[in-house]
């Protein structure tokens, strides 16, 4: 293939994500332009449980642009090798923290078995690892095999690593996908044969990347309608007497803008508006 050809595909790989991204936050901008009129009738005529159900219309997809947002700038950012800050990291606390939390925005939906051992540190970026995790748990939610999403989540030292292995019953991955799930912007979806999903295809490639940044390595093990297990390994810190990166499920419930309510946001419990 010539240069010029090369430059052709690019672009319209380029113009066909910006169609792509154009889709992800036009529906709940469009959502939220349509819910506005119908909000306002709704409070004139005093229907007030009518004038929450499209306020709660409004809040959510409010969300879904922020998480949208929030996800082409972090991505953005690793495409450009942006240095993100290190420090040493309870990787233990964060896995419990993260799963504890999720279970309780996701009170009907997801039953999380986590077995995760103490003194587990890592030297990455804590905002990073942060979402990595909770997109692993969003693949899950995205591609579940039924209602309920059974996670499985182990965390345990082996040999100077922390070695994290996260199991779910999703539908799994297509063999002829599996080696291109971490490339930035692929969409496919396992669902309907390859052809592309309506998803920015970033989650994964965040979730490679806050690893790598860590000096770790994710691998992922999958048989398709059988679900998927992803096998995170990251050294050890040696640091001595850092900062330790440490967050709690009081944090992440307390906090209306914190990665869990964010990330999740099509599918949890919002926090209240007052």
């Amino acid at each position: 293939m010539t240069d010029k050809q090369n430059d052709k595909v690019m672009q319209e790989k380029l113009i066909e994500y910006i169609d792509q991204i154009n889709v992800q936050f036009r529906e709940p901008v469009s959502n939220i332009f349509a819910s506005l009129p119908l909000l306002v009738n709704n409070i004139n005529s005093q229907n007030t449980e009518k004038a929450m159900e499209n306020l709660h219309s409004v809040y959510q997809k409010t969300y879904s642009i922020l998480k949208g947002i929030n996800n082409i700038s972090m991505a953005a950012k690793l495409l450009e090798n942006y240095c993100f800050d290190k420090t040493v990291v309870d990787f233990s606390s964060m896995v419990k923290s993260v799963f504890n939390s999720s279970e309780m925005v996701l009170p009907e939906y997801l039953d999380a078995d986590i077995s995760v051992d103490d003194g587990c540190f890592v030297d990455g970026n804590g905002s990073l690892l942060t979402v990595a995790l909770l997109n692993l748990l969003l693949n899950s939610f995205d591609y579940r095999r039924e209602d309920n999403v059974k996670v499985k989540i182990t965390l345990k030292k082996d040999n100077g690593r922390c070695v994290l292995v996260y199991r779910d019953n999703s539908i799994g991955i297509k063999p002829e996908t599996v080696q291109n799930i971490f490339e930035p912007f692929f969409t496919a979806n396992p669902y309907n044969d390859g052809e592309p999903s309506t998803k920015l295809g970033l989650g994964l490639y965040i979730a490679k990347q806050a690893v790598v940044n860590a000096g770790g390595t994710i691998m992922v093990q999958s048989q398709f309608s059988e679900g998927v297990s992803y096998i995170i390994s990251i050294p050890e810190s040696k640091a001595e007497n850092s900062v330790i990166f440490k967050n709690s499920t009081k944090e992440f419930i307390l906090n209306r803008y914190s990665e869990i309510f964010v990330q999740l946001c099509e599918y949890c419990d919002l926090p209240d508006l007052v």
